[in-house]
This record gives C-alpha cells, structure tokens and sequence, in this order.
C-alpha cells in the first residue's frame, strides 16, 4: 500500500514501495503541506513508481541545477516562472514530448506555457500583500488599497517583505513593479516602500508567519500565501501582477518516463482538482474545472482587463542584477535608511507645529533616498546585465562586476550621506525659528 515515509536528511521525503524499480525524484519551492497531496494521489495511481522530493528555495534549487544537477533530479516544480527562463536559457530542461494533453485556459498576454514545450504552467496565481487584522485594528491603521499606499509613513514599521535574491515569490514582484512602473519609478517607489520595511526576511513564507505572530501588520507576497491562512486578509494590486506556477522535465534527469507520467498527471483535470483542496488553495488552469465552479476574483481581473503581462524573458536577463541592486540598496542598507526616514518624520511633525503647510525638505530627501545607480537603458543591455549573470571569481566578468558593484556602494553612500546633511541642516533651522 502506498505511504507517505517521514521527510529524510535535508528535507528529502519518499512516496511509494521502496522495493519497487521505478523511480522519480522531484526538486520543489513548494513546502510539503502543498506537494504532499499530489504526491499521495500519483502514487495511488502509480504504486510502482517511488516519488522522492527535496524542498530547496527557488534560488537555491537554481544554483544547484544550474551545477550540473549532480543529484539527477526528474522535475523542477515551482511558483517562479522567472526560474523556468532561466532553466530554460541554460539548456537545462527537456520539452515534454507530448505537450499539453489538457484543455487549459486561454488568457491574453499571459503565456501559460512555453512555447516550445519546455516548461507548463499548471497553477495561476497573483501578488499582493497580506494584513493582519487584528494589528491594523490595534495600530489603526487602514488596509492599504494600492501599492503607492505601501509609501505612506503611517505604515511606518509596519511593513515587511523577504529578498528577492533569496525568494522566487519575491523577484517576480520587485521586477513586476519596474516592468509596470518603468525602471526609475518603480525602483522610486520600493525605495520608499524600504524605509517602512519593519524586516527583510530571508523566504516569502516568514512574511505570513511574521504577520501571524503580531511582528508587523502588512506584508508583501503572493495570493495563496495569504489565502491558505484564515487569519490573514489579502488585496491583489491594480493592475494584478500574474504569477503561473510551472512543471518542467529536467534534461539530465534518470527517470525520463515517470517524470512525463507525473507532468501529465500535474495537468489533467484529477490533478488540477486538488488545486482547489483548502490546504493546497491554488487557481487550476484545466479547462474543464472552470467550466464546473464560481469564477475567482483573479480571473474576473483579468476578464474585466485589470491584469498586467509579465515579461519572463526580460527578467531572465537581468534576473540577477534586479537581485543584487537591491540587496546592496535595501536589504544591507536598510537600518541606514530606516533612521534617516524616522528623523526626517519626527522633523516633520515639529515642522506641522509650527505652521509650516510646505516643507521641501521631504521633496529633497526622496529625490535624494530614491535614485538608483544604474539606468533603464543598461538594464536592458545584455553586454551590462551579463555581468551580473555568469560572473565568476577572477575572470575578467567578475573583475568587471566587483568594479560595477564597487561604484554602486559609492553612489550611495554619498546619497545617504547628503541625505543626512541635509537633515542636519533642516533640524538646525526649525531650532533657529524656535528661537
């Protein structure tokens, strides 16, 4: 009889009748409570196949494919389609020889599958943020209704996201925001949102478990994230940003027919119907079940043209330059920015006090806190964006890279050190008025 065994060494678990030849190993983003119950029913199915999944982060999954795949891992299984562009550029998956056997929805501008076979997309999702309510209520503080209210200093502290060079989840918000926004204004507008940030944590899954513990009262993250979590409310912004959550066949793979067998069983309405499972709380793409069931707020977005495509190939081309332009902006800046945005808010209350209705001292200190060191132009130049991509340790990319990186740390440091200059000055002046 088949069985779930107990999760092995580094996160491995095994399905299946350890007796048996056949064999399938799957390497996944998603945590066990998501796989388990497809692991489960494709074993029923197949009680002569032993399915064996290791839970990696995105980036970690990709740094180990992108070796070489020393493991001979089957499937790559995650929410990122950034990391499928990437696996697919570096030759690392096979096309399913049979394509997509199941009717999926059709939706414009969203590529649900790539278009040479090499990746499906089985599950549609969308990004946001989450709250707690019982903290809003508390701090009272509203829910935010658009991103651009993820700015506002009353959420001061009270907002939280993970790294996008940590989390898959995270990147494809962070590169949907400049896509949507354009590259200055989107960069703008996460630089305003960090000096909120109360934490950048290391995986998109601490952000609701942060929200649940009362740690901060608003974060960033994706639909179902929230959505699994009854304690939790969620808001798709306006546009929604897509996510389809993908399936790939990997091209050094042992078990080339079980891996098509577990595709095709991941796409097929029986499948696609375990998306719906409250502890699973994803969107199926199958045809068939959305011809049988209500329509879900996602898909009346996108019916109703409130949705925004995103471009897997331009962020798989700068994938790792967005990633490190905001570690070294955000992530390792962050306490920094966080006190010159807190002086410059009690600055401001003294400055209310005192009559002040225009004070350009905060026009000043965004411009300031706000720029970013490398342009769109660059970004979009795959002689710049190829260094951040295959540098490594002593060739002429990585000596390029450290330099690139090097000006970077320059550029800002002497913002944030004319950001402080000029909080000096402004609080010198309110206490010359005083007087």
């Amino acid at each position: 009889m088949c069985c779930l065994v107990p999760p092995l060494a580094g996160g491995v678990s095994v399905a299946g009748d350890l007796e048996k030849n056949r064999s399938l190993e799957i390497i996944t983003s998603f945590p066990p409570e998501f796989y388990t119950p497809f692991v489960t029913a494709f074993s029923k199915r197949h009680p002569d196949i032993q399915v064996l999944t290791l839970n990696k982060k995105t980036t970690a999954a990709l740094d180990e494919i992108k070796r070489g795949n020393p493991r001979r891992f089957d499937i790559f299984w995650s929410s990122s389609p950034d990391a499928f562009a990437i696996l697919k550029a570096e030759n690392a998956l096979r096309p399913l020889p049979q394509g997509r056997r199941h009717d999926a929805l059709t939706i414009d501008g969203v590529n649900l599958d790539d278009p040479e076979g090499y990746f499906m997309g089985f599950s549609l999702s969308g990004v946001g943020w989450m709250w707690n309510p019982a903290y809003l209520r508390k701090e009272k503080l509203p829910v935010p209704e658009r991103w651009e209210d993820l700015t506002a200093p009353i959420y001061y502290g009270h907002l939280a996201m993970s790294t996008p060079s940590r989390s898959g989840t995270t990147h494809l918000i962070v590169e949907s925001l400049l896509q949507d926004k354009g590259w200055e204004k989107g960069w703008a507008m996460l630089l305003r949102m960090a000096v909120n940030l109360r934490t950048v944590s290391a995986r998109s899954f601490s952000v609701p478990e942060g929200l649940i513990s009362g740690r901060f009262g608003v974060g960033l993250g994706i639909d179902f994230l929230a959505q699994s979590r009854k304690e939790l409310g969620f808001r798709y912004g306006d546009p929604v940003y897509l996510a389809p959550a993908g399936i790939a066949v990997l091209s050094n793979g042992k078990n080339t027919a079980e891996a098509d067998l577990f595709v095709d069983f991941i796409l097929s309405p029986q499948g696609q119907a375990i998306l719906l499972a409250p502890a699973v709380s994803r969107l199926p793409v199958s045809r068939e079940l959305h011809a049988k069931g209500d329509e879900p707020e996602l898909f009346r977005m996108i019916r109703d043209n409130h949705s925004k495509p995103y471009d897997a190939v331009l962020s798989q081309s700068r994938y790792h330059l967005v990633n490190q332009l905001f570690d070294r902006m955000i992530t390792y800046r962050l306490p920094e920015r966080r006190k010159l945005w807190k002086r410059f808010l009690t600055l401001e209350k003294k400055a209310e006090a005192m009559g002040f209705a225009h004070w350009p001292v905060k026009e000043q200190l965004i411009t300031i806190l706000s720029e970013v060191p490398v342009t769109e132009s660059q970004s979009r130049t795959p002689e710049f964006t190829v260094l951040f991509t295959l540098a490594s340790r002593g060739s002429a990319r990585g000596r390029e890279q450290r330099k690139q990186i090097r000006s970077w740390e320059t550029f800002l440091s002497r913002r944030l050190t004319r950001a402080k200059e000029l909080l000096d000055k402004a609080e010198f002046d309110l206490k010359a008025v005083r007087r």
